[in-house]
């Protein structure tokens, strides 16, 4: 009989966790371990080097100094012909004909209209039936005058003849009255018949009723002296008025005359026909525009000046201005300075009288340059200027390293720039600074001549 025999395993011993603070100490152990032997490994096995020492790049500098510019202010205005006219209607009528169109050019006395007459004829006919009218009254007038003056000379000659009547009744009288006293005493005395004494006495009745009538004729004659004399400065005052109106007449017959004469439009002086305002058929009426004449050989450009800029600019200066559509400078010379300026915007207007210029026209747009010597600026020259990422700046010389530094700069003429910011004077900047020269490197910096530095002083130019 077999015995069986079981096997029963023994409990393994139970599993404790460790700890954290083990654990951290068996890393930083173990670490520690293998650093170390990298270390000695290092050292044991490669041998101690020391790196290269890197040579100084030589460049050209430059040192930044303030001088003295030539600011050029730019001032833009419009070409502009100095004779524009717009020739107008002087008459009423209809527009027959119209001989050129816009853009043609015409010669001085050339025909560029025809408008109709027929109404100023008729008037014409009217004003020369008006002027033999006139006439007609002149000579009735001229007539009653001279009758006035007629019945003038005969009334003063009645008078006269009164007068030397009454002078000589006079004479007579006094000689009666004489020869009645003496009858009156001889009649007393008895020596004389009362006949007599009534003779005599009838004969000084007489010659006083004459001398009465006399007197009457004499103011009568008076009178009819001061009415033909009144007649007559009527009758000159018709005269008058009738001349005045011959007169009359005979200035609407001349003034009808011109307007039949202004019925052919004629160009004043040679130049373009820049505008037409009307068409064949259409009627004009007086003072109506017709058409824009423009004498394209007088040229000049208006500008608008500050009244900052206004003590630069002298009637008689000479200038240059720029046509841009030409891409020329033109040469021009300030004709006129209106010397009031605008309240709004404070500028005066200046008009440039510009030189005969092949393809040069009315419209175009022009600057106008001045110049202004009293500003000192920062100017460096461009090969000093450098892009990096789309940013402009230059490399300055510090500490015998060169540093980048962004700049705000405007152009000048010339091979030179002004510099607003980023740099100040006494700076030293690099001259054609190499593509691979970067932030912080060595250089050793040669300073070029300041004759080559001066050249970029020519100006700034601004533009108003």
């Amino acid at each position: 009989m077999k015995t069986l025999s079981i096997r029963v395993p023994l409990p393994y011993p139970q599993w404790k966790p460790l700890k954290p603070k083990l654990i951290t100490t068996s890393i930083l152990l173990s670490v520690g371990c293998a650093g170390g032997g990298w270390w000695l490994w290092q050292h044991s096995s490669t041998p101690e080097t020391h790196p290269a020492e890197v040579q100084p790049l030589t460049v050209q500098t430059v040192v930044v100094h303030r001088q003295s510019v030539a600011a050029d202010r730019t001032l833009t205005g419009t070409v502009e012909a100095i004779n524009t006219i717009t020739l107008m209607s002087r008459i009423n009528g209809r527009v027959e004909q119209l001989l050129v169109q816009e853009g043609m050019q015409v010669e001085k006395g050339q025909i560029l209209a025809v408008i109709d007459v027929s109404d100023v004829q008729a008037k014409q006919q009217q004003a020369t039936a008006q002027i033999t009218e006139a006439q007609a009254a002149v000579a009735t007038a001229q007539a009653g005058r001279r009758s006035a003056l007629t019945q003038v000379d005969t009334a003063r000659e009645k008078r006269s003849e009164a007068q030397a009547s009454l002078l000589e009744a006079k004479a007579e009288l006094t000689d009666a009255q004489l020869n009645q006293r003496r009858m009156a005493q001889l009649y007393a005395e008895g020596a004389v018949a009362k006949a007599m004494l009534d003779t005599a006495n009838t004969r000084v009745e007489v010659l006083q009723a004459k001398i009465y009538q006399i007197n009457a004729t004499i103011a009568q004659a008076a009178s009819t002296i001061k009415s033909a004399e009144a007649g007559v400065g009527e009758a000159t005052a018709s005269v008058e008025q009738a001349q005045a109106r011959v007169s009359q007449a005979e200035a609407a017959v001349r003034e009808v005359s011109a307007n039949l004469d202004y019925g052919v439009v004629r160009s004043p002086f040679a130049g373009v026909i820049t505008k037409k305002q009307v068409e064949v058929g259409a009627i004009a009426g007086i003072g109506q525009p017709l058409m824009t004449l423009e004498s394209g050989n007088h040229l000049r450009l208006n500008v608008a000046v500050p009244e900052s800029l206004i003590d630069r600019v002298k009637v008689g200066q000479s200038v240059m201005v720029h046509i841009d559509a030409l891409n020329r400078q033109v040469s021009g010379r300030i004709s006129q300075v209106i010397p009031s300026a605008d309240p709004q915007s404070r500028n005066f207007t200046v008009k440039v009288a510009l030189t005969p210029t092949t393809n040069l026209i009315s419209g175009m747009f022009g600057r106008l340059q001045l110049e202004n010597t009293n500003r000192t600026a920062l100017a460096i020259p461009k090969n000093t200027l450098v892009q990096r990422l789309g940013v402009s700046g230059v490399f300055k010389v510090v500490d015998g390293k060169a540093q980048f530094q962004t700049v705000t700069v405007r152009p000048m003429h010339g091979d030179a720039i002004e510099v607003f910011a980023g740099v100040k004077e006494s700076d030293r900047l690099i001259l054609n600074p190499d593509p691979s020269l970067h932030e912080n490197t060595k250089v050793n910096g040669s300073e070029v001549s300041g004759s080559s530095n001066q050249q970029h002083s020519q100006g700034a130019s601004h533009v108003e």
